[in-house]
């Protein structure tokens, strides 16, 4: 199994879409991660995003590309502020190659919890429509696999 967290493309500002949903760029570089993955030979049997707009918009870009296997679904828990700790049981119990989209903090402290136990320390500077691959290391930890930023890619 393999977990790919990716961060939502570039929102909107408040005051322009009270949603915050993706701007131009953010829609653009949301699609060539998922053209990217897809060449890399990317498989997902699942993708998972927020209920925010944002993330929604990403889902539906990357998976323009990426054709999962079964099923683009949206839960609670993922948003910028909840608590990954209970993702974290729910992931060590997976066994399908999943992308979940979602915000910052939320993804750095969901990645640091993973990789090192602890929410608190951070890993990677995840920009917009960022991605980073991880595969399982046993007793309930991860590995990161690979990190790739739109910037590298486009």
């Amino acid at each position: 199994m393999l977990l790919y967290l990716v961060r939502h493309g570039e929102a909107k500002p408040e005051n322009e879409d009270p949603e915050r949903g993706l701007t131009d760029n953010g829609v653009k570089a949301a699609r060539r991660m998922g053209e990217f993955l897809s060449f890399m030979g990317t498989e997902l049997d699942t993708v998972i995003h927020s209920t925010k707009k944002r993330a929604r918009e990403t889902a539906q870009a990357i998976t323009e590309s990426l054709k999962p296997e079964k099923e683009v679904h949206e839960e609670g828990g993922l948003a910028p502020n909840d608590d990954p700790a209970a993702w974290v049981a729910r992931i060590n119990l997976m066994s399908e190659d999943t992308a979940i989209v979602s915000h910052l903090p939320f993804l750095d402290r969901l990645l640091s919890l993973l990789v090192l136990g602890n929410a608190e320390k951070r890993i990677i500077d995840l920009k917009p429509a960022s991605t980073v691959c991880l595969k399982p290391a046993g007793d309930g930890k991860w590995l990161v696999e690979w990190a790739i930023d739109p910037g590298v890619i486009w």
